[in-house]
């Protein structure tokens, strides 16, 4: 490139760079704030990269990972990275958190197009001829991006030691693209690097491989995006008595842009898509209240500002409609998942009696009913508080106390009692042993996870589960 094509260059860096940053300015106000929500530590992500002439200068990049990530792995992500935050998640999908990049543009350690800046370690590895690269300028978008764009997509899913791996097989290839543009770059050239970038950056998010690793998330929320549709449409109706004309229509159309603006984003955000659609319990449905109310609040300040006159009856509606639907939804998804799975299990069942009705009781009745692995049939449980005989749990009843335990098992067949040490006291196992004895039945005593990971079981119980084993 000629010093007049560098001068242009450079002129044209600084006042696109202006512009943008100024045009910028509210997504950026944005972004913070979501990231300063999301996590502890600092909006923007300060590190050293190789500069122009082997010298190095601090880089601007929105913060995407937790504080001190560099500190507990490696220099390098990778898919899945668990030290990525949840806002982190969307800023690199959409390449946000290299917007501020520009401030490095501005003030001119880093053109629009040239070679990626990289971590000074790496350099440490380039050859003679491949330091030629750091002869130009860092650039925001290179030709590693717009040619081989997926570089984390191509560390194999076992790969134990990624620098290792991107040093051998990632580094050599992006050093020979970066050696072709340093050699024939002109400021025509770059201009179209420039273009052939930004349509790279907007292909990259509907990647082939992502789209086939997360179908089903992506088939869910195209289900929530219709929910919210017929939620806030449904909402307007029930407000207006089904009566609305060409006007009202047409406010329920801006009022929507809002909606599938806004709602989407926070459904992400929450991790409504992270979730496996088989098991729905109290965190996800936690979650689920969370995304609508947070999505309900933001779609409120929106059109405040936008749309004057937005009756707020609607929104209430809308809130509960759209908790009932994705809710329901989310129920009826896993209740025909939980029944394909357990459809498919053939096999004599061995009834068994749960004893204990607590959370310790709740979750070995969780598990067997739920596991499409499981030969074991509850048909009963047996718990020491009357109060709460004749309940149901998760469909199953409570049928009484120990003394009930010979009534039930020959009712119902009853082969093996399942104690829960987490839901009684070990005088009541005690009782519930000596009854299965005299009954010559079978019995487990099921430890809760606390006492197996803390190995604090009490002495009584101890000598039980001895006995109980010597028997079994």
């Amino acid at each position: 490139m000629t010093q007049g094509q560098a001068g242009a260059k450079r002129l044209f860096d600084f006042a696109t760079a202006l512009v943008g940053l100024i045009v910028l300015a509210p997504v950026f106000l944005l972004l913070a704030v979501l990231i300063k929500l999301d996590s502890r530590g600092t909006v923007f992500f300060r590190q050293e990269r190789a500069a122009v002439g082997g010298g190095t200068f601090r880089i601007f990049k929105f913060r995407t990972m937790i504080v001190g990530a560099y500190r507990s792995g490696a220099r390098l992500t990778v898919r899945r990275d668990p030290r990525i935050t949840k806002v982190g998640h969307i800023l690199r999908w959409t390449k946000l958190d290299e917007l501020p990049q520009l401030l490095n543009v501005l003030v001119g350690d880093m053109s629009f197009v040239g070679p990626r800046p990289e971590d000074p370690y790496f350099t440490n590895f380039y050859s003679p001829e491949q330091r030629e690269v750091l002869s130009a300028k860092p650039g925001v978008i290179g030709p590693s991006q717009v040619e081989g764009r997926d570089e984390v997509e191509k560390y194999p899913e076992d790969c134990e030691n990624v620098e290792e791996f991107y040093i051998h097989h990632i580094l050599p290839v992006k050093l020979q693209r970066d050696l072709h543009y340093v050699r024939n770059a002109t400021f025509g050239s770059d201009i179209r690097f420039l273009i052939a970038g930004f349509v790279a950056v907007l292909a990259s998010q509907f990647k082939t491989g992502f789209l086939a690793r997360n179908s089903y998330r992506l088939a869910a929320l195209a289900v929530d995006m219709v929910l919210m549709v017929v939620s806030y449409v449904g909402a307007n109706l029930i407000k207006f008595d089904w009566r609305l004309g060409a006007d009202e229509w047409a406010y329920i159309g801006k009022a929507l842009i809002w909606v599938m603006a806004v709602r989407p984003v926070v459904f992400i955000y929450y991790g409504l898509y992270q979730r496996t659609a088989r098991w729905i319990g109290r965190r996800d449905m936690a979650a689920i209240v969370k995304a609508v109310s947070t999505s309900s609040a933001l779609v409120v300040a929106g059109t405040y500002f936008s749309l004057q006159h937005h009756s707020r009856a609607v929104f209430l509606i809308d809130w509960i409609l759209l908790l009932f639907l994705v809710g329901g939804a989310r129920y009826i998804a896993s209740s025909i998942l939980s029944g394909a799975a357990r459809g498919e299990e053939k096999g004599p069942f061995v009834k068994v009696l749960v004893a204990g009705s607590g959370h310790g009781g709740e979750a070995i009745l969780r598990s067997l009913l739920e596991d499409p692995k499981s030969r074991f049939m509850p048909v009963g449980i047996i718990d020491h508080e009357p109060h709460r005989w004749g309940a149901l749990i998760h469909g199953v009843r409570v049928m009484g106390g120990a003394t009930d335990i010979a009534m039930a098992a020959s009712t119902h067949g009853v082969e093996m009692v399942l104690v829960s040490l987490a839901d009684l006291d070990p005088v009541v196992v005690r009782e519930i042993a000596e009854a299965c004895d005299k009954l010559l039945l079978e019995y487990r005593l099921v430890p809760a996870l606390s006492d197996l990971l803390a190995q604090a079981t009490s002495e009584p119980v101890k000598k039980i589960i001895l006995s109980s084993q010597a028997r079994i």
